[in-house]
């Protein structure tokens, strides 16, 4: 009997520390924030495939609230940093379903354009910002075939 109260105890204390990881470790998007924050500033083009590749400053969109997403420039966007899949609705277009995948050097983005007003806005795309080493970053877009990548730009000149 005694056998089963301490095998009982220990299952308790073994779940109650799962438990208690499960929720004091915190999610890949409140480790990539952090990392984002580090990379902020000026870039310059190194090598590129398309007119979207050009010098830019990262930035967050708000840097207040800084889930609200980031930008590479004007045209290289990362909207609404959530954890896991959320489909919104936009008036007049389509359903647009963005799955994030949080990487300790960077970030996956996939949108899905389903039931569109007009069939020919569906589609799916992804798109993804890597920091390399050197303070260097990579971009890709899946659709059109976009690759940059960029150097943070010497900022003591």
């Amino acid at each position: 009997m005694s056998y089963r109260k301490v095998l009982l105890c220990l299952s308790c204390l073994f779940l109650s520390n799962v438990l208690f990881a499960k929720t004091a470790t915190p999610s890949n998007k409140s480790r990539f924030i952090p990392l984002l924050k580090t990379k902020l500033g000026n870039y310059k083009v190194v090598s590129a495939n398309s007119s979207l590749c050009v010098d830019s400053q990262l930035s967050l969109i708000n840097p207040v609230y800084p889930g609200a997403g980031f930008k590479l420039g004007s045209q290289i966007v990362f909207e609404s940093l959530h954890n896991g899949t959320r489909t919104t609705k936009k008036p007049n277009f389509c359903f647009i379903t963005s799955t994030l995948k949080y990487k300790s050097d960077g970030l996956e983005n996939g949108l899905r354009m389903s039931r569109c007003e007009n069939p020919a806005n569906e589609k799916t795309i992804s798109q993804s910002i890597k920091f390399l080493a050197d303070n260097t970053l990579k971009y890709t877009l899946s659709e059109p075939s976009v690759e940059c990548t960029f150097k943070k730009a010497d900022e003591s000149k």
